[in-house]
């Protein structure tokens, strides 16, 4: 089911299907900013990734000598999130562990997922809940599609992502299926712009060490942009598809895809998560329209 909040600036969409963000229209000129799904590119728009990011080698994960079966991205984005409460300009949906999840994923959880609006600002806010009496193991992270160009007005070349800060990133090397292929390099040194253009997306760009809060996708000849808050997280990823694009997603991670010489324990998976018993993890993502 589809829920609208809006304030004088800002009018969005939240599927309760995933609690996936799914309109993000500037009330000012109409601007659609939120990709709005395709099923010959991508159908997503900007599902919450839980209990991994990225893929699994073969699809599976071993936890206390059991393998469990997991898709790309776990499997919060297939479930219905329960609205909880609403106002004109906040929602707040809860997702809780059940005998299906619980062939998928050995840990109960209660996700709580809250969307709010401040001026032209977004407020994107997961909190991840550890009931059990061990040690849970996630990883969680943000998927949001960004139509790119913002119109028809505009090609892809016209637009570049800045970030607030000159970066020397680190990339970590994914290969064509997904995974981390171990190497890493110097994505680029003291510099803070990627020039967009058809192609640039071979494969994910990974970044680490970013010291950036925010990463901006600007329009150049006219400066309209969107900004997305990526600050503390350890990873954030750029994709698109490989040819033409049309959309580009920021996607900053508590996580990351499994490596190729993995051994499958999903406890030592880089990037992993670990929450004590009875105790919270929160993270969120701003998404300014400027």
């Amino acid at each position: 089911m589809l829920h609208t909040i809006e304030n004088e600036n800002l009018k969005i969409q939240i599927n309760s299907l995933g609690a996936e963000l799914w309109s993000i229209v500037d009330k000012k000129d109409g601007t659609e900013y939120l990709w709005q799904g395709d099923s010959d590119l991508w159908e997503g728009r900007a599902p919450t990734l839980f209990p991994h990011c990225g893929r699994l080698k073969d699809k599976r994960y071993t936890y206390e000598n059991k393998t469990y079966n997991s898709e790309i991205h776990g499997f919060a984005r297939r479930f219905e999130h329960r609205l909880a409460v609403k106002s004109e300009t906040s929602i707040v949906f809860v997702f809780e562990s059940n005998d299906e999840t619980l062939r998928i994923y050995p840990w109960h959880f209660i996700l709580k997922t809250s969307f709010k609006l401040e001026d032209r600002r977004i407020i994107h806010t997961c909190e991840v809940y550890n009931p059990n009496d061990k040690e849970m193991y996630f990883s969680i992270g943000y998927h949001p599609g960004f139509n790119c160009p913002f119109d028809s007005k505009h090609s892809v070349e016209e637009y570049i992502l800045k970030f607030e800060r000159k970066e020397t990133p680190t990339e970590i090397l994914c290969s064509d299926n997904g995974l981390l292929t171990g190497e890493e390099r110097i994505y680029f040194e003291n510099e803070d712009t990627i020039a967009l253009h058809d192609k640039l997306f071979a494969s994910s760009i990974v970044l680490t060490d970013l010291k950036s809060d925010y990463v901006s996708l600007v329009e150049k000849s006219t400066g309209r942009s969107l900004k997305v808050g990526i600050k503390d997280f350890p990873y954030v990823v750029f994709w698109s598809t490989p040819d033409v694009v049309k959309f580009v997603c920021i996607e900053p991670w508590y996580g990351l895809p499994d490596a190729e010489d993995t051994d499958g324990q999903f406890i030592k998976k880089r990037g992993i998560q670990k929450l004590v018993p009875h105790e919270s993890f929160r993270c969120s993502i701003t998404i300014d329209i400027i």
